[in-house]
């Protein structure tokens, strides 16, 4: 699990110091371009590879399809990418240059990044956990090296984007490779093309739903309070997502092989154990965070960002951190009820509604109130689908959520809110990341003396480390 979870974890790190550039080298305006280019390109993602990529987790143990899942997938994929080629140029035919280059650009991003994720997904299945390590980290490096050189010689948002998107290709490339070279390709059967898609198509739609979110609103504050709004709200939404529902969404995919594996093949009794261990660590993992982005709110934003984008983001970071830990939570944890009984149709439609309720409400809020508006609606929004994905979920796969786990969770972040709290009111750097790692470590300590078992597992294993090394 170490070699998929760390360099997961590590990328998410890699991923906000690429925050950092890109908002400095490309400015507000032109950041916002950028953000909602990569948005369009993962929405036209969850619209055409998606689903693949999703299949090849669930159904490569299952008896059915004999060992040749990812055979069939990238078969399907490559039939796939060569429809979007063709899409593109038939687009160019019927839509306006600057329509196209948009949608070209998108492209692009989608096709790269399919080829990573499926790349990736066939690693994990394989069990080859150094060279996932590898493709993992190189990507995020190669494609802000490129995208920072491609910029500094007058690219603007679109060499960026053509930057990250090598990045993808290049790392993607190479796992397909080696995914190839096991498994083969094969033209998949219309029936698996069936299964696959009933599964997958409206998981990958909903496992993209914050992505729809977070284009809605970008693109109503780009209308009515101009780019520059959109992409200081860009940064502070990109560094919730990245810091706290990345992990959880990570932490998600990491684990999934093996309660799909326990499902296939001993049933859900052995599925539920994987899930509940599973909870405990997911709120080890998100709970420090989110605390210390809602309440050391200015202390990220000016260690981040330069003193425009610092002032403006703090406000959208303070509710849209809730708003990515709500959103992770049901994502990372309640899929899964969907997920097991394949009603993944009615996680799409709970999904469809809960776009339908955030758009409006963005729509009014900004309306109404400007840029502050924007965070709000996605906060409530965010709490809405939260209810509709429990109470829903719960009916079609009763969930075991340990409650004792989750108290633990609440007693640890009480703990350490003080800590964010003064570090917040603190004008000294030193002093205040002091305060914050000081805090953490009383959290955890907290957490190992109430039993939580994620944090117990974790003191043990450290222990255990120290004990090896001393020897």
């Amino acid at each position: 699990m170490t070699w998929y979870f760390v360099p997961r974890m590590l990328s998410a790190f890699i991923a906000i110091v690429i925050l950092i550039v890109m908002t400095r080298v490309l400015g507000a305006a032109d950041f916002g371009r950028y953000n909602l280019t990569l948005l369009s390109g993962m929405l036209l993602f969850s619209f055409t590879f998606h689903w693949l990529a999703i299949s090849i987790g669930r159904f490569h143990h299952a008896p059915e399809f004999d060992g040749q899942t990812i055979a069939t997938v990238l078969g399907a994929s490559a039939l796939l990418g060569v429809f979007l080629l063709c899409l593109v140029g038939l687009v160019r035919m019927v839509l306006p240059a600057e329509w196209v280059s948009s949608f070209f650009l998108a492209v692009v991003f989608c096709t790269s990044h399919a080829m990573y994720e499926l790349g990736t997904v066939c690693l994990r299945q394989y069990n080859e956990g150094p060279k996932f390590a590898a493709v993992t980290l190189l990507r995020q490096a190669l494609g802000v090296s490129l995208a920072v050189t491609f910029v500094m010689y007058g690219g603007g948002y679109a060499s960026a984007v053509i930057g990250m998107s090598m990045g993808a290709a290049i790392t993607g490339a190479y796992a397909l490779v080696f995914a190839l070279s096991r498994s083969g390709i094969v033209v998949p059967s219309l029936g698996a093309l069936r299964t696959y898609f009933r599964f997958g198509f409206p998981l990958a739609v909903v496992s993209s739903s914050a992505s729809f979110f977070a284009m809605s609103s970008q693109s109503l504050l780009a209308f009515f309070a101009g780019m520059d709004a959109a992409g200081y709200f860009a940064a502070a939404q990109t560094l919730a997502s990245k810091a706290l529902k990345l992990p959880m969404t990570t932490l998600s995919r990491v684990v999934a092989p093996s309660v799909f594996e326990a499902h296939e093949t001993n049933g859900l009794r052995s599925s539920d154990a994987v899930l509940e261990r599973y909870f405990s660590f997911l709120v080890l993992i998100s709970m420090p965070i989110v605390v210390a982005l809602v309440f050391a709110a200015d202390v990220f934003t000016h260690l981040l960002f330069e003193q425009s984008f610092a002032e403006e983001t703090a406000l959208y970071l303070r509710l849209l951190s809730p708003a990515a830990f709500i959103v992770g939570l049901q994502g990372a944890y309640f899929s899964y009820a969907f997920m097991r009984s394949k009603k993944t149709g009615l996680q799409l439609g709970i999904s469809v509604a809960s776009l339908v309720v955030h758009a409006f409400l963005s729509l009014v809020t900004i309306y109404l109130f400007g840029a502050p508006g924007a965070p709000i609606a996605f906060l409530i929004s965010g709490v809405v689908s939260f209810v509709a994905y429990y109470y829903i979920g719960r009916k079609v796969d009763p969930l075991r959520v340990s409650t004792t786990e989750l108290k633990y969770g609440v007693l640890g972040a009480i703990a350490y809110a003080p800590f964010c709290i003064s570090a917040g009111m603190s004008a000294n750097l030193t002093l205040q990341l002091a305060l914050l790692a000081a805090g953490l470590m009383f959290m955890f300590w907290v957490l190992v003396l109430l039993g939580q078992v994620a944090a117990v597992v974790v003191w043990r294993r450290a222990r255990g480390f120290v004990s090896w090394a001393k020897t």
